[in-house]
């Protein structure tokens, strides 16, 4: 089992086109969509950051230094990628002073706007993330691009864990593989608990997807799903007598079906489900445990105090646009804009639409 996507399944038949993604950081422009606006009054500042070339750990970083602000108290919404124009909030404790340190910014980083607001912002509490991206030496010919394009925007797409979150490289995976080898838990330093969760979960998840995607029951309501609110993360159990109701709301976009983000004790799927659910488990956590004994995880995962979440398996495209243009050398680029909620990946939305090429 690998980590990067190319082993699992698409709700799409595979793309026609290919093209290469991230020439520069300008193809991938990433804007936060808050959701609210700052409220202009309180004892925290709202800023509005444009950065390119550096992580959203490291800007963090240095405006702690420069505004003599604990790097904990500093408030944001999600991590934002480094090769790419990303415009995001974050926030600040200022009191009754004015922020001074702007013009010592490092290069790549600028501040956009700023208001007062009563609160730190906290993760994930943001609406969602305005792309725009584009791909360049496009070849190959889908005469039906727009129609793809539709369908994912009607239907939804595979709401995967892109190779992000599986570090440069799936490094993560050796990660997984000390951690299934160690017995001791509270041995474990915060960093390694927190990306080794992140990264065993999204694996547990994506194989889920792939699974139920290939069986055309990703979108098929059966006794024993959890079902989900859209918009929300409200969800309720189906049971026999309420298939064919889920089936109908599912049609209507009013809910969508949630895959397992792992955790300890019971889970909390039923019926055919859970099973499916435990045996793509199973096989991950004996792939990264000493010998195959997977109580290692179960342990690591109690003692972690881990609880079993769920995750939409399809999400929404919102408000895409594509438009294709010729170079003055003849070379094709395709731009892409589109809306993701938080948590959803956009190479997940470009690996239904395009081949991607590495730059």
């Amino acid at each position: 089992m690998t980590a990067p996507l190319s082993h699992l399944a698409r709700c799409l038949p595979e793309p026609r086109l290919s093209g290469v993604l991230k020439s520069t950081p300008d193809d991938f422009c990433v804007e936060e969509v808050l959701g609210f606006s700052p409220e202009g009054s309180g004892s925290h500042g709202l800023f509005w950051i444009e950065k390119i070339g550096t992580t959203t750990p490291q800007m963090i970083g240095r405006i702690s230094r420069l505004a003599r602000v604990a790097e904990r108290d500093i408030g944001f919404c999600g991590l934002k990628d480094k090769h790419a124009v990303t415009r995001q909030w974050i926030s600040l404790p200022l009191g009754t002073n004015e922020p001074d340190w702007f013009d010592a910014l490092p290069e790549g980083v600028r501040v956009l706007d700023w208001a007062r607001h009563p609160k730190k912002l906290r993760r994930g509490i943001h609406r969602g993330n305005r792309f725009t991206i584009t791909l360049r030496g496009i070849s190959g010919e889908d005469p039906d691009f727009s129609s793809r394009l539709e369908r994912l925007a009607t239907t939804g797409f595979a709401n995967y864990f892109a190779e992000q979150r599986f570090g440069t490289d799936a490094r993560n995976l050796d990660l997984l593989a000390r951690l299934g080898a160690t017995i001791e838990s509270g041995r474990v330093g915060r960093s390694d608990r927190n990306w080794g969760i992140s990264t065993l979960r999204a694996l547990i998840f994506n194989e889920v997807l792939s699974r139920r995607i290939q069986a055309d029951t990703v979108a098929a309501a059966q006794e024993g799903d959890l079902a989900q609110l859209a918009g929300s993360n409200s969800r309720f159990l189906v049971t026999a007598d309420e298939v064919d109701h889920a089936q109908a709301r599912i049609h209507q976009r009013d809910i969508r079906l949630t895959g397992p983000l792992w955790g300890a004790g019971t889970v909390p799927t039923e019926a055919a489900v859970r099973s499916l659910e435990t045996a793509l488990a199973d096989e991950v956590l004996r792939q990264f445990s000493a010998e195959g004994d997977t109580t290692i995880w179960s342990n690591h995962l109690s003692a972690w105090r881990v609880d079993h979440d769920r995750r939409a398996l399809m999400a929404p495209l919102m408000e895409p646009v594509a438009s294709f243009e010729e170079g003055s050398e003849g070379e094709v680029s395709l731009r892409l804009s589109f809306t993701l909620a938080s948590g959803s990946y956009a190479t997940a939305v470009l690996r239904e639409l395009v081949q991607v090429v590495p730059a």
